[in-house]
Protein backbone atom coordinates (compact mmCIF):
# COMPACT_ATOMS: atom_id res chain seq x y z
CA UNK A 1 0.00 0.00 0.00
CA UNK A 2 1.56 3.16 -0.70
CA UNK A 3 2.71 4.83 2.38
CA UNK A 4 1.77 8.11 1.80
CA UNK A 5 -2.19 6.88 1.59
CA UNK A 6 -1.35 5.46 5.10
CA UNK A 7 -0.01 8.68 6.27
CA UNK A 8 -2.61 10.58 4.82
CA UNK A 9 -5.48 8.58 6.29
CA UNK A 10 -3.61 8.58 9.72
CA UNK A 11 -4.00 12.04 9.90
CA UNK A 12 -7.45 11.96 9.15
CA UNK A 13 -8.49 9.74 12.03
CA UNK A 14 -6.54 11.70 14.50
CA UNK A 15 -8.28 14.91 13.39
CA UNK A 16 -11.74 13.40 12.90
CA UNK A 17 -11.20 11.44 16.97
CA UNK A 18 -10.08 14.59 18.24
CA UNK A 19 -13.37 16.48 16.95
CA UNK A 20 -15.85 13.72 18.13
CA UNK A 21 -14.35 13.11 21.69
CA UNK A 22 -13.76 16.79 22.38
CA UNK A 23 -16.97 17.71 21.41
CA UNK A 24 -18.53 17.61 25.19
CA UNK A 25 -21.77 19.29 24.12
CA UNK A 26 -22.75 16.03 22.36
CA UNK A 27 -24.28 13.28 24.13
CA UNK A 28 -22.77 9.60 24.06
CA UNK A 29 -25.13 8.34 21.67
CA UNK A 30 -24.22 11.29 18.81
CA UNK A 31 -20.53 11.12 19.66
CA UNK A 32 -20.51 6.82 19.32
CA UNK A 33 -22.53 7.34 16.11
CA UNK A 34 -19.93 9.50 14.94
CA UNK A 35 -17.44 7.23 15.67
CA UNK A 36 -18.74 4.75 13.75
CA UNK A 37 -18.66 7.08 10.71
CA UNK A 38 -15.32 7.70 11.24
CA UNK A 39 -14.02 4.37 11.15
CA UNK A 40 -15.91 3.53 8.11
CA UNK A 41 -14.34 6.33 6.68
CA UNK A 42 -11.09 5.66 7.42
CA UNK A 43 -10.93 1.72 6.86
CA UNK A 44 -12.26 2.52 3.16
CA UNK A 45 -9.23 4.99 2.97
CA UNK A 46 -6.51 2.23 4.62
CA UNK A 47 -7.64 -0.57 1.62
CA UNK A 48 -7.63 2.17 -1.20
CA UNK A 49 -11.12 1.60 -2.20
CA UNK A 50 -13.76 4.22 -2.84
CA UNK A 51 -16.67 4.53 -0.47
CA UNK A 52 -18.78 6.83 -1.93
CA UNK A 53 -21.26 6.62 -4.43
CA UNK A 54 -20.51 3.12 -4.74
CA UNK A 55 -24.28 1.65 -3.86
CA UNK A 56 -27.60 2.58 -4.01
CA UNK A 57 -29.46 3.21 -1.03
CA UNK A 58 -31.91 0.78 0.04
CA UNK A 59 -34.20 3.09 2.13
CA UNK A 60 -35.04 6.49 -0.34
CA UNK A 61 -35.72 10.01 1.65
CA UNK A 62 -38.95 10.10 0.86
CA UNK A 63 -39.59 6.41 2.21
CA UNK A 64 -38.08 7.43 5.50
CA UNK A 65 -40.71 10.46 5.36
CA UNK A 66 -43.54 8.57 4.48
CA UNK A 67 -42.40 5.93 7.69
CA UNK A 68 -41.99 9.04 9.70
CA UNK A 69 -45.40 10.37 9.34
CA UNK A 70 -46.94 7.11 10.01
CA UNK A 71 -45.43 6.50 13.07
CA UNK A 72 -45.85 10.07 14.05
CA UNK A 73 -50.11 9.93 13.61
CA UNK A 74 -50.21 6.54 15.13
CA UNK A 75 -48.57 8.00 18.40
CA UNK A 76 -50.53 11.12 18.01
CA UNK A 77 -53.68 9.11 18.03
CA UNK A 78 -53.00 6.49 20.52
CA UNK A 79 -51.48 8.88 23.19
CA UNK A 80 -54.52 11.62 23.22
CA UNK A 81 -57.39 8.88 22.52
CA UNK A 82 -56.31 6.06 25.18
CA UNK A 83 -57.49 5.89 28.46
CA UNK A 84 -54.81 3.36 29.63
CA UNK A 85 -51.14 3.23 28.53
CA UNK A 86 -51.01 0.75 25.72
CA UNK A 87 -47.72 -1.03 24.14
CA UNK A 88 -48.60 0.69 21.02
CA UNK A 89 -47.92 3.66 22.18
CA UNK A 90 -44.74 2.57 22.86
CA UNK A 91 -43.89 1.45 20.11
CA UNK A 92 -45.34 3.91 17.71
CA UNK A 93 -42.72 6.57 19.44
CA UNK A 94 -39.77 4.50 18.80
CA UNK A 95 -40.55 3.81 15.39
CA UNK A 96 -40.95 7.92 14.78
CA UNK A 97 -37.49 8.46 16.76
CA UNK A 98 -35.76 5.93 14.40
CA UNK A 99 -37.60 7.44 11.42
CA UNK A 100 -36.99 10.61 12.37
CA UNK A 101 -33.06 9.96 13.23
CA UNK A 102 -32.63 9.93 9.15
CA UNK A 103 -34.42 12.80 8.60
CA UNK A 104 -33.22 15.34 11.38
CA UNK A 105 -29.57 16.62 12.85
CA UNK A 106 -28.66 14.10 15.86
CA UNK A 107 -28.34 17.07 17.89
CA UNK A 108 -31.86 19.61 16.68
CA UNK A 109 -34.95 20.07 18.80
CA UNK A 110 -36.98 17.61 16.62
CA UNK A 111 -34.93 14.46 17.94
CA UNK A 112 -35.21 16.01 21.22
CA UNK A 113 -38.72 16.00 21.36
CA UNK A 114 -38.99 12.44 19.97
CA UNK A 115 -36.91 11.13 22.21
CA UNK A 116 -39.05 13.29 24.82
CA UNK A 117 -41.86 11.45 23.25
CA UNK A 118 -40.37 8.22 23.73
CA UNK A 119 -39.10 8.47 27.15
CA UNK A 120 -43.03 9.42 27.97
CA UNK A 121 -44.64 6.40 26.43
CA UNK A 122 -42.47 4.08 27.73
CA UNK A 123 -42.80 5.36 31.81
CA UNK A 124 -46.34 2.83 32.52
CA UNK A 125 -43.84 -0.13 31.36
CA UNK A 126 -40.46 0.27 32.13
CA UNK A 127 -39.58 2.90 34.55
CA UNK A 128 -36.01 2.53 34.52
CA UNK A 129 -35.11 2.85 30.53
CA UNK A 130 -37.46 5.37 30.32
CA UNK A 131 -35.40 7.32 33.06
CA UNK A 132 -32.29 6.35 30.91
CA UNK A 133 -34.32 7.97 27.56
CA UNK A 134 -35.63 11.41 29.40
CA UNK A 135 -32.21 11.57 30.64
CA UNK A 136 -31.03 11.99 26.92
CA UNK A 137 -33.72 14.13 26.28
CA UNK A 138 -32.36 16.56 29.24
CA UNK A 139 -28.96 16.53 27.37
CA UNK A 140 -30.16 17.52 24.03
CA UNK A 141 -32.73 20.30 24.67
CA UNK A 142 -29.72 21.34 27.13
CA UNK A 143 -27.04 21.58 24.93
CA UNK A 144 -29.87 23.63 22.42
CA UNK A 145 -31.22 26.15 25.19
CA UNK A 146 -28.48 25.83 27.88
CA UNK A 147 -28.39 23.19 31.07
CA UNK A 148 -30.17 25.55 33.34
CA UNK A 149 -33.07 27.15 30.64
CA UNK A 150 -36.32 26.88 31.88
CA UNK A 151 -36.69 24.48 28.35
CA UNK A 152 -35.32 21.49 30.45
CA UNK A 153 -37.46 22.28 33.74
CA UNK A 154 -40.90 20.02 32.89
CA UNK A 155 -38.59 17.22 31.54
CA UNK A 156 -36.50 17.00 34.54
CA UNK A 157 -40.01 17.00 36.18
CA UNK A 158 -41.04 14.12 34.23
CA UNK A 159 -38.19 11.70 35.17
CA UNK A 160 -38.35 12.92 38.73
CA UNK A 161 -34.66 14.71 38.96
CA UNK A 162 -36.13 16.63 41.89
CA UNK A 163 -32.67 18.60 42.50
CA UNK A 164 -31.98 19.75 39.71
CA UNK A 165 -35.36 20.79 38.93
CA UNK A 166 -35.76 22.79 42.00
CA UNK A 167 -32.42 24.66 41.32
CA UNK A 168 -33.76 25.88 38.01
CA UNK A 169 -37.10 26.63 39.43
CA UNK A 170 -35.60 28.64 42.92
CA UNK A 171 -32.80 30.41 40.16
CA UNK A 172 -35.39 31.55 37.92
CA UNK A 173 -38.48 32.23 39.81
CA UNK A 174 -37.28 32.45 43.83
CA UNK A 175 -37.86 29.93 46.11
CA UNK A 176 -40.58 31.31 47.93
CA UNK A 177 -42.75 32.15 45.25
CA UNK A 178 -45.88 30.23 43.91
CA UNK A 179 -44.40 29.32 40.18
CA UNK A 180 -41.72 27.46 42.68
CA UNK A 181 -44.33 26.20 44.44
CA UNK A 182 -46.08 24.59 41.52
CA UNK A 183 -43.20 22.72 39.92
CA UNK A 184 -42.84 21.21 43.69
CA UNK A 185 -46.61 19.79 43.10
CA UNK A 186 -46.04 18.78 39.79
CA UNK A 187 -42.35 17.06 41.06
CA UNK A 188 -44.91 15.49 44.61
CA UNK A 189 -46.99 14.18 41.93
CA UNK A 190 -44.43 12.02 39.60
CA UNK A 191 -44.35 8.76 39.18
CA UNK A 192 -40.76 8.58 39.09
CA UNK A 193 -39.51 9.57 42.56
CA UNK A 194 -39.47 7.55 45.95
CA UNK A 195 -42.03 8.16 48.41
CA UNK A 196 -40.00 10.25 51.02
CA UNK A 197 -38.39 12.63 48.16
CA UNK A 198 -42.13 13.04 47.13
CA UNK A 199 -42.71 14.00 50.68
CA UNK A 200 -40.45 16.17 50.87
CA UNK A 201 -41.86 18.53 47.71
CA UNK A 202 -45.28 18.12 48.97
CA UNK A 203 -44.57 19.43 52.15
CA UNK A 204 -42.89 21.95 51.34
CA UNK A 205 -45.59 23.09 48.09
CA UNK A 206 -48.12 23.16 50.44
CA UNK A 207 -46.52 25.39 53.34
CA UNK A 208 -45.75 28.03 50.18
CA UNK A 209 -49.37 27.51 48.78
CA UNK A 210 -50.97 28.02 52.02
CA UNK A 211 -49.30 31.19 53.30
CA UNK A 212 -49.94 32.58 49.77
CA UNK A 213 -52.90 31.59 48.91
CA UNK A 214 -54.83 30.61 51.76
CA UNK A 215 -56.37 27.12 53.35
CA UNK A 216 -58.82 26.90 50.10
CA UNK A 217 -57.18 27.33 47.37
CA UNK A 218 -56.79 24.44 44.49
CA UNK A 219 -53.32 24.19 44.98
CA UNK A 220 -52.71 24.36 48.82
CA UNK A 221 -55.91 21.09 48.95
CA UNK A 222 -53.74 19.54 46.06
CA UNK A 223 -50.50 19.80 48.26
CA UNK A 224 -52.30 18.48 51.26
CA UNK A 225 -53.67 15.80 49.46
CA UNK A 226 -50.81 14.37 48.35
CA UNK A 227 -49.21 15.07 52.13
CA UNK A 228 -51.65 12.69 53.56
CA UNK A 229 -51.50 10.34 50.56
CA UNK A 230 -47.99 9.49 51.26
CA UNK A 231 -48.77 9.38 54.99
CA UNK A 232 -51.35 6.96 54.44
CA UNK A 233 -49.29 4.70 52.05
CA UNK A 234 -46.48 4.42 55.13
CA UNK A 235 -49.61 3.36 57.21
CA UNK A 236 -49.28 6.58 59.27
CA UNK A 237 -53.02 6.65 59.09
CA UNK A 238 -53.30 9.05 61.90
CA UNK A 239 -50.90 12.00 60.83
CA UNK A 240 -52.24 11.25 57.58
CA UNK A 241 -55.64 12.91 58.43
CA UNK A 242 -54.88 16.47 58.96
CA UNK A 243 -53.94 16.49 55.86
CA UNK A 244 -56.65 14.84 54.16
CA UNK A 245 -59.11 16.88 56.10
CA UNK A 246 -57.09 19.90 54.72
CA UNK A 247 -57.54 18.40 51.57
CA UNK A 248 -61.27 18.50 51.07
CA UNK A 249 -61.35 22.43 51.35
CA UNK A 250 -61.44 22.33 47.75
CA UNK A 251 -64.43 21.14 46.00
CA UNK A 252 -62.31 19.51 42.96
CA UNK A 253 -59.99 17.37 45.73
CA UNK A 254 -62.61 16.86 48.01
CA UNK A 255 -64.14 13.94 46.05
CA UNK A 256 -61.10 11.78 46.11
CA UNK A 257 -59.78 12.87 49.65
CA UNK A 258 -63.34 11.40 51.24
CA UNK A 259 -62.45 8.27 49.79
CA UNK A 260 -58.87 8.27 51.60
CA UNK A 261 -60.55 9.70 54.69
CA UNK A 262 -62.81 6.92 55.00
CA UNK A 263 -59.95 4.05 54.82
CA UNK A 264 -58.01 6.30 57.59
CA UNK A 265 -61.28 6.87 60.00
CA UNK A 266 -61.56 2.58 59.11
CA UNK A 267 -57.52 1.85 60.11
CA UNK A 268 -58.06 3.54 63.25
CA UNK A 269 -61.45 1.78 64.16
CA UNK A 270 -63.18 5.45 64.27
CA UNK A 271 -66.00 4.19 62.28
CA UNK A 272 -68.27 6.93 63.03
CA UNK A 273 -66.19 9.26 61.23
CA UNK A 274 -65.42 6.64 58.44
CA UNK A 275 -69.40 6.73 58.18
CA UNK A 276 -69.94 10.30 58.22
CA UNK A 277 -66.76 10.69 54.82
CA UNK A 278 -68.34 7.99 53.11
CA UNK A 279 -71.78 9.85 53.11
CA UNK A 280 -69.81 12.91 52.42
CA UNK A 281 -68.63 11.21 49.38
CA UNK A 282 -72.32 9.56 47.94
CA UNK A 283 -73.57 13.41 48.61
CA UNK A 284 -70.77 14.88 45.84
CA UNK A 285 -71.39 11.49 43.27
CA UNK A 286 -74.91 12.10 43.43
CA UNK A 287 -75.92 11.12 39.88
CA UNK A 288 -73.45 9.04 39.16
CA UNK A 289 -74.23 5.98 37.08
CA UNK A 290 -72.86 3.69 39.59
CA UNK A 291 -73.33 6.13 43.14
CA UNK A 292 -72.80 3.61 45.71
CA UNK A 293 -69.22 2.12 45.72
CA UNK A 294 -67.26 0.66 48.45
CA UNK A 295 -64.58 2.85 49.43
CA UNK A 296 -63.38 0.52 52.95
CA UNK A 297 -63.05 -2.66 51.94
CA UNK A 298 -60.91 -4.53 54.55
CA UNK A 299 -59.50 -7.96 53.37
CA UNK A 300 -60.95 -11.20 55.02
CA UNK A 301 -58.45 -13.53 57.31
CA UNK A 302 -57.97 -16.77 55.04
CA UNK A 303 -59.40 -19.67 57.04
CA UNK A 304 -56.93 -21.87 58.63
CA UNK A 305 -57.56 -25.29 57.16
CA UNK A 306 -57.64 -23.91 53.24
CA UNK A 307 -54.43 -22.33 54.00
CA UNK A 308 -52.89 -25.57 55.50
CA UNK A 309 -54.45 -27.49 52.54
CA UNK A 310 -53.11 -24.49 50.21
CA UNK A 311 -56.94 -24.66 48.88
CA UNK A 312 -57.89 -21.58 47.18
CA UNK A 313 -62.48 -20.28 46.93
CA UNK A 314 -64.75 -17.79 46.73
CA UNK A 315 -67.74 -16.28 48.36
CA UNK A 316 -70.28 -14.20 47.93
CA UNK A 317 -72.53 -12.20 50.11
CA UNK A 318 -75.59 -10.09 50.00
CA UNK A 319 -75.91 -7.24 52.15
CA UNK A 320 -78.04 -4.30 52.44
CA UNK A 321 -76.45 -0.52 52.28
CA UNK A 322 -77.95 2.18 54.78
CA UNK A 323 -78.55 5.70 54.63
CA UNK A 324 -75.13 5.92 56.36
CA UNK A 325 -73.26 3.93 54.04
CA UNK A 326 -72.88 1.09 56.80
CA UNK A 327 -73.87 -2.58 55.39
CA UNK A 328 -76.53 -4.31 57.04
CA UNK A 329 -78.76 -7.85 56.77
CA UNK A 330 -74.85 -9.84 54.98
CA UNK A 331 -76.25 -13.41 54.11
CA UNK A 332 -73.98 -16.09 52.77
CA UNK A 333 -75.42 -16.67 48.98
CA UNK A 334 -72.45 -18.96 47.80
CA UNK A 335 -69.13 -20.35 48.51
CA UNK A 336 -67.00 -22.72 46.94
CA UNK A 337 -65.84 -25.21 47.47
CA UNK A 338 -67.49 -25.91 50.51
CA UNK A 339 -66.57 -27.09 54.42
CA UNK A 340 -63.20 -24.64 54.46
CA UNK A 341 -65.17 -21.99 55.93
CA UNK A 342 -64.77 -18.75 52.98
CA UNK A 343 -68.12 -17.87 53.36
CA UNK A 344 -67.56 -17.59 57.62
CA UNK A 345 -64.80 -15.15 56.47
CA UNK A 346 -66.43 -13.69 54.17
CA UNK A 347 -69.32 -12.53 56.15
CA UNK A 348 -66.78 -11.34 59.21
CA UNK A 349 -65.05 -8.84 56.69
CA UNK A 350 -68.14 -7.87 55.02
CA UNK A 351 -69.79 -6.64 58.20
CA UNK A 352 -66.74 -3.85 58.30
CA UNK A 353 -67.42 -2.85 54.87
CA UNK A 354 -68.17 0.86 54.03
CA UNK A 355 -70.19 2.27 50.83
CA UNK A 356 -70.69 5.51 49.85
CA UNK A 357 -74.24 5.85 49.61
CA UNK A 358 -76.95 6.30 47.15
CA UNK A 359 -77.81 9.70 46.73
CA UNK A 360 -81.02 10.74 45.34
CA UNK A 361 -82.67 14.78 45.25
CA UNK A 362 -79.59 15.47 47.85
CA UNK A 363 -81.60 11.79 50.53
CA UNK A 364 -79.67 9.47 51.34
CA UNK A 365 -81.10 6.33 50.24
CA UNK A 366 -81.31 2.82 51.37
CA UNK A 367 -79.97 0.13 48.67
CA UNK A 368 -81.04 -3.67 49.71
CA UNK A 369 -80.30 -6.30 47.71
CA UNK A 370 -76.21 -5.63 46.99
CA UNK A 371 -73.84 -8.74 46.24
CA UNK A 372 -70.06 -8.30 46.86
CA UNK A 373 -67.76 -11.08 45.94
CA UNK A 374 -64.48 -12.18 47.93
CA UNK A 375 -62.19 -13.70 46.22
CA UNK A 376 -59.26 -16.28 48.10
CA UNK A 377 -56.01 -16.65 46.95
CA UNK A 378 -52.95 -18.21 47.58
CA UNK A 379 -49.94 -16.44 46.95
CA UNK A 380 -47.05 -18.95 44.92
CA UNK A 381 -44.80 -21.22 47.02
CA UNK A 382 -41.66 -19.60 47.66
CA UNK A 383 -42.88 -15.69 47.90
CA UNK A 384 -43.38 -14.05 51.11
Amino acid sequence: MNPWLLLFSTVILTSLLAYVFMSKTLRLEIRMKRFRQVLTITCCLLTGSFCFGSGESTVSRSEHIQAFNIAQKCFNSTSEQQRSPKRRTVNCAREALEAGRHLFDPDSINIAALTYNYGMALKPFNKEKAYDVLNNSVALYGAIYGKSSLAVLDILVDSGRALKARFIAGKHFGKNSVEYASVLLKLATSDMMKLKDILKCARLAHKIFLKEEGVASFNTAAASFQVGKVKFFEKKYKSAIPYLLGAIEHPSIAIYAHGWLVQAYGHTNQDDLASYHAEQLGRVREGKEENFVPVFTPSPNYPIEASRSRKEGYAIVELTVSKQGRVTDIVLIEERPNSYDFGVEAVKAAESLLYAPRFVDGEAQEVPGVLYKYTFTMAPKGRR
